[in-house]
């Protein structure tokens, strides 16, 4: 029997015999909604870990959290408030795990990894969202 007459029935048999094979839908993401609530004009300043900023356990946050990008400190809200700078960052969620200095009452401030990039963000006065993950229904 020629090769080719074997290649085809042994295809067509796999046709009938095999189930076609569809690919794997693409994962759907996952956009959380959040709702603001509370929105002000606020000052926000920006931290390191550096021992002068802090205190002799520069790594490790107030609430015991190690610092990491997304992380503020404030004395004005609870420690895991979530909080926006909209016209700094978008849509980025930071969260309240650190306090500051007791002489700054309501300044937000964000922790950067750099010196550099802290000193230059400065003090800024920005809009604030506290916000909080919608209901769903």
């Amino acid at each position: 029997m020629n090769i080719m007459i074997i290649s085809a029935l042994l295809s067509s048999w796999l046709d009938k015999v095999q189930p076609e094979i569809q690919p794997p839908a693409p994962p759907q993401a996952i956009v959380e909604k959040f709702e603001i609530v509370k929105s002000f004009t606020g000052e926000v300043t920006a931290y390191t870990s550096r021992e002068e900023e802090t205190d002799s356990t520069p790594f490790i946050a107030a609430s015991g959290a190690t610092v990491h990008w997304g992380m503020v400190a404030t004395n004005a809200y609870p420690f895991g408030t979530q909080v926006r700078f909209p016209d700094i960052y978008g849509d980025k969620i930071f969260v309240v795990k650190d306090r500051m200095h007791s002489r700054f009452e309501n300044r937000l401030d964000i922790w950067f990894p750099e010196y550099s990039h802290a000193r230059h963000f400065g003090l800024k006065n920005t809009k604030v969202e506290i916000v909080r993950l919608a209901k769903s229904n």
